[in-house]
Parts: structure tokens; sequence; C-alpha cells
């Protein structure tokens, strides 16, 4: 499961998600001025846009290291054309 990157960034994704919804819910019910909860209400959706840009980067990355260039269809290509 370490190398499961697609799992492992879903579920930080939703949990980050999940815990931001009851997070505005709660921030619309309460009394805050209308200015603070739009803010807050902006700031942690950028949180959540942010965290999913920062998923597909570790996703890309780590896919990147484990599998560029060690494909056995590639290697075997390259002795083929070589």
């Amino acid at each position: 499961m370490g190398q499961d990157t697609v799992l492992i960034g879903a579920f930080a994704f939703f949990a980050i998600g999940g815990a931001t919804w009851l997070i505005l819910t709660r921030l619309q019910a309460s009394s805050l001025p209308e200015r603070v909860k739009r803010l807050l209400t902006y700031g942690l959706l950028g949180l959540v846009v942010v965290t999913a840009i920062y998923v597909i980067h570790w996703h890309s990355q780590n896919y990147k290291a484990n599998f560029t260039g060690k494909s056995e269809v590639l290697q075997t290509t390259n002795t083929w054309i070589a």
C-alpha cells in the first residue's frame, strides 16, 4: 500500500474535503460577520484546490520515479532499435 499514491492521495483529498465541508456548514451557521465568513470560505476552498494540486504533483513525481525508463516493453524496444 505504500506505493499506491492514488489511494493515499484520494483518502487525503476526501478527508480534507470532508473536514472543510463540516467547517463550512458550521461557519455559515455562526454569528460571525459576513466578510469574515466569506474570507474563511475562500481560504478553505483554496486549501482544497491546493491539496488537489499537491496530490496530483506527488502522484506524478512518484510515477515518474518508479516507472520512467524501467518498463520491460521500452527496454526491449530500445534493445531492438539499437
